[in-house]
């Protein structure tokens, strides 16, 4: 069978085509995609472990050379996707600057999501995307980085063309415009703290270092424009289908509700049963075989996070959505050493979002149909209408 995710069925529903093609075509070639899809959770769990056979390292698939690229396609710019070793400095001087940052943002964040909340309060119907979805980890990210109130809103606009030109595995000209707008402007950011460091994360950033080893003006640039898109992105379709997914099961709504101690839980199980990233990208850094398929180095491969996710060799009733289920060994935010940075980040959002939303509004209800983003990478919403009162 062939695998395709832009049909009217599979952006509303991709499951059902992941679950068939997990159990008849599991290691599966995608002409259409040109790539490798692994659909089975060991097979991706595997994947993300094996740095070596699946690289993280996208300028290594095969592909025509370009201006400013080797044959190789490297560059020498060292990023949280380059394979190790050369990631693992750049990892450690993140995390260093990184995980204080949103320790220090917490009460930030739940202020926040107390304005939006009273921003909807008293309206009868409310875009719970554009509203709230999106509205907060924009801003949370943009304080992270200090950026200056004026350009949020233009971040936001690009973080979408972002996401849209994943589909496109970052070939899309508007994509590409998008990424360079974004690093354009940090590169001024970033000359601007060099002159006149603050707390925020770009100065923390430039000041960082690990064993001697410090991140290039460049390198800055990279991990910001990064975080931009990977914070804001995937924490802002984390909320809108996780809203939609509990509106669509009341019972789980019901329970959360009523038992706010199980709001981590209830998080992690919403990352499982709607995963942000429907898939990742990989590239073949060895010829080997998988499940009696050959992959050749330079081949692209997509890992099925949202099909894993779903698997009944790892999840008991994998299609119904348990707020209180343990264990849960989702694979939204990967594994091993290019495990998702922005995991904290984005965790502590949800659980000061979703909780305190389905307190406040006890009759919130879908208010019509909700509109699907035609991706399948990242997969959102474009629009959740819902009625507040």
């Amino acid at each position: 069978m062939a695998f395709d995710p832009f049909t009217d069925a599979a952006i509303a529903d991709p499951y059902p085509q992941y679950a068939e093609l997990r159990a008849r075509d599991p290691v599966h070639w995608s002409e259409k995609l040109r790539a490798w899809i692994l659909f089975r959770h060991d097979d991706v769990a595997a994947a993300f472990r094996d740095d070596a056979r699946f690289s993280a390292d996208r300028r290594k698939a095969v592909r025509p050379s370009r201006e400013g690229l080797a044959q190789d396609g490297s560059t020498g710019l060292r990023t949280i996707s380059s394979d190790p070793p050369e990631c693992l400095a750049v990892r450690a001087l993140l995390n260093a600057c990184l995980v204080p940052g949103v320790r220090a943002i917490a009460p930030r964040i739940e202020a926040i999501v107390e304005e939006l909340l009273d921003r909807m309060d008293g309206q009868h119907e409310v875009d719970l995307v554009a509203d709230f979805a999106y509205a907060l980890p924009i801003r949370v990210i943009a304080d992270l980085l200090d950026v200056p109130e004026p350009d949020r809103a233009r971040f936001q606009d690009l973080s979408r063309t972002v996401a849209r030109g994943m589909d496109r595995f970052y070939g899309g000209a508007e994509a590409a415009t998008g990424l360079r707008e974004m690093g354009a402007y940090f590169l001024g950011l970033v000359v601007e703290r060099k002159s006149a460091p603050g707390e925020d994360l770009v100065s923390r950033l430039l000041e960082a270092e690990h064993q001697g080893d410090r991140l290039s003006d460049l390198e800055v640039v990279a991990m910001c424009t990064a975080l931009v898109f990977g914070g804001h992105e995937t924490t802002a379709n984390l909320i809108g289908t996780g809203m939609l997914a509990l509106l669509r099961n009341p019972r789980a709504l019901d329970r959360l509700r009523e038992e706010p101690k199980i709001a981590p839980s209830a998080i992690e199980e919403l990352l499982r049963y709607e995963s942000p990233p429907q898939f990742m990208s990989r590239v073949v850094g060895q010829d080997h075989a998988l499940r009696g398929r050959t992959l050749r180095t330079g081949e692209s491969v997509l890992l099925g996070i949202g099909a894993a996710n779903r698997d009944r060799a790892a999840f008991d009733d994998p299609d119904r959505l348990d707020v209180a289920r343990t264990p849960n060994p989702h694979l939204a935010f990967g594994l091993g050493t290019h495990f998702c940075p922005g995991a904290q980040l984005s965790r502590l959002e949800a659980r000061a979002a979703i909780p305190a939303l389905v307190q406040r509004f006890p009759r919130l209800r879908l208010g019509g149909d909700p509109v699907w983003r035609r991706t399948m990478i990242l997969r959102g919403l474009e629009r959740l209408p819902v009625l507040v009162g």
